[in-house]
């Protein structure tokens, strides 16, 4: 017993501890990353020659651990994210997600998360414990121990920097910001602040913004138009798409739909996808965001009554302040408890109940599903599933089968939704249309990476590709033929969903902005193919082929007979 207590107070042992914390990420991530040997070699040197010179400053090196307890805290968040995705730094966008996921959401999450986080809370829940008995107790470091751990640790320390200085000269794609752990992490942190605070102040910024919209068309014309945003769907489990399950057995009845076959996402992130979408900002830069509104102001300038319907939860983001620009504004869990569930098909509900007090005139409407988000067996009534076994027991790759079941499931209620929206639509006889697309797709331990989920710091071809759906009525066919031929003729170009949505819409609904592009409206004989691009966690637009995707990725858009990049 007497040596056991003297091995958990000895400051030494202790040292070595919070040392062995503090670069423990550093050693994971010096196998996982794909960055050159020299910069992970940087990654490993600098740090560790900072930290074990930081625990030499006190002669209890529990007092410098809680000065340094942010990098613990990184440090463990890190694990966790390696965990998950397998490689890369804590992105800016983790932090975002952080800030703007729903406890629910988290929930679901980090039940599935349990290893990382029991393996995290116990290693570094240990560190704290130490750091406690460190400060307590009568022991301390040796002066000689302290000039030791220093002798080695300053000239480790100048060696990280010159290597780093090295390495500036040798890579010019490195930066110490984005290729060193814990600086990128708490750079990316800064910047997560930052764009929060910018995000939380959009109502003052975007306040005298306007799109200086008019329509084209007479005040008399009835017209309805719904763009409706999927959640986490993914064009490879679409029969639509040539997926060998009938997933869509809804709308594949359904006539006058245009489905377009080579469509990819600009984000694999909600928060960053969907307010592309309900705006212009696609083709331009991601920051003009913070200074303007979104679609449905455009719309309301023209003269059209607009609603938002969202099945997803407030979380004080773009997505809620374009939605709340409507006339109409419903949150359907508002009125649900963190725990509770409801399904989309409620929002069928809200659109028919805006569809019967329709008396003419002119309506836009935007609905945002909850779709395939995990858990998925969550996401339609347990009666209705179509594919079995669907219940997941933990997100493991052993249980790919029923996870694919219940994402399927999951699809096939998303198509009934879409199919009962489009119907209610239709019966309404006037000029029409409803856009369908996803924010962004879902890995589902598809290939030997393992991958799970989405919104990981660098995409995968199953994140990228989404269906993109365009319906016209037939009222609509008849008044703009021109309009339809032109969306079927370009039904077999690359597009990115998050550049031609807010152009084809309005160009469809015959509004004028000096922000429409015809170039990018796929309803204009102007439209001109485009190169696609992916927005980085720094918001930069990169080719496809500079974004991270792995050959892995190529070889499923050559598999598919998609353009790469």
């Amino acid at each position: 017993m007497k040596r056991l207590k003297h091995i958990f107070t000895n400051q030494q042992y202790i040292y070595w501890l919070f040392v062995f914390l503090a670069i423990l990420p550093n050693i994971f991530m010096f196998f996982t990353e794909s960055t050159s040997l020299l910069t992970r070699i940087v990654q490993i040197v600098l740090p560790l020659g900072f930290f074990a010179f930081m625990f030499t400053l006190a002669k209890k090196p529990g007092k410098p651990f809680w000065c340094l307890f942010w990098f613990m805290f990184v440090g463990a968040f890190q694990i966790v994210l390696l965990w998950l995705y397998g490689e890369s730094p804590i992105a800016v966008d983790m932090f975002l997600n952080v800030l703007t996921t729903n406890p629910g959401e988290a929930t679901e999450l980090l039940s599935n998360l349990l290893v990382a986080v029991i393996f995290v809370v116990v290693l570094y829940g240990f560190g704290i414990a130490m750091s406690i008995v460190s400060w307590r107790a009568k022991t301390t470091l040796s002066d000689r121990f302290r000039r030791r751990q220093r002798i080695w640790s300053l000239p480790l320390l100048a060696l990280g920097a010159i290597l780093m200085i090295i390495n500036v000269f040798n890579d010019k794609g490195f930066k110490a910001q984005d290729d060193v752990f814990p600086i990128n992490g708490t750079y990316n942190v800064g910047i997560a602040i930052d764009r929060f605070a910018k995000q939380r102040n959009y109502e003052y910024t975007s306040q005298y913004f306007t799109y200086q919209a008019t329509n084209l068309r007479h005040d008399s014309v009835p017209e309805i138009y719904i763009l409706v945003i999927g959640e986490t769907s993914r064009a490879d489990n679409w029969s639509l798409y040539g997926y060998n399950r009938n997933t869509n057995p809804c709308t594949s009845t359904l006539a006058n739909m245009v489905v377009y076959r080579d469509a990819i996402t600009m984000s694999n992130t909600t928060h960053k996808s969907v307010p592309m979408l309900m705006s212009c900002s696609g083709c331009e830069r991601y920051d003009s965001l913070y200074y303007r509104k979104g679609i449905i102001s455009a719309y309301k300038e023209a003269g059209y009554q607009t609603a938002f319907y969202s099945n997803q939860r407030r979380n004080h983001s773009f997505i809620d302040a374009f939605g709340c620009e409507a006339d109409e504004v419903k949150f359907l869990k508002d009125k649900v408890s963190f725990a509770g569930n409801n399904y989309d098909d409620e929002l069928i509900d809200c659109v028919k109940q805006r569809l019967d007090n329709y008396n003419g005139g002119k309506l836009f409407i935007v609905v945002h599903m909850y779709g395939s988000h995990f858990n998925y067996k969550d996401r339609y009534p347990k009666n209705d599933a179509v594919f079995k076994p669907d219940n997941v027991i933990s997100a493991e790759k052993v249980y790919r089968k029923e996870l694919i079941n219940a994402y399927d499931n999951s699809i096939v209620n998303t198509d009934k939704v879409l199919s009962s929206i489009i119907r209610l639509v239709d019966a309404k006889g006037v000029n029409s249309a409803v856009v369908f697309t996803s924010d962004h797709g879902e890995d589902i331990f598809d290939d030997e990476r393992g991958r799970f989920l989405h919104a990981s710091p660098l995409p995968t071809y199953y994140q990228l590709r989404v269906p993109l759906l365009v319906w016209t009525s037939q009222v609509y066919i008849s008044n703009y033929p021109v309009a339809v031929a032109q969306l079927r003729a370009h039904k077999a170009i690359p597009v990115s969903t998050n550049m031609v949505v807010f152009h084809t819409l309005l160009d469809m609904s015959g509004i004028y902005s000096p922000y429409k592009k015809d170039a990018l409206s796929l309803s204009n004989k102007n439209f001109t193919p485009h190169k696609r691009l992916y927005i980085n966690d720094h918001n930069n637009f990169l080719p496809l082929d500079s974004c991270g995707l792995k050959q892995l990725d190529i070889d499923q858009f050559k598999q598919h007979k998609l353009q790469f990049p």
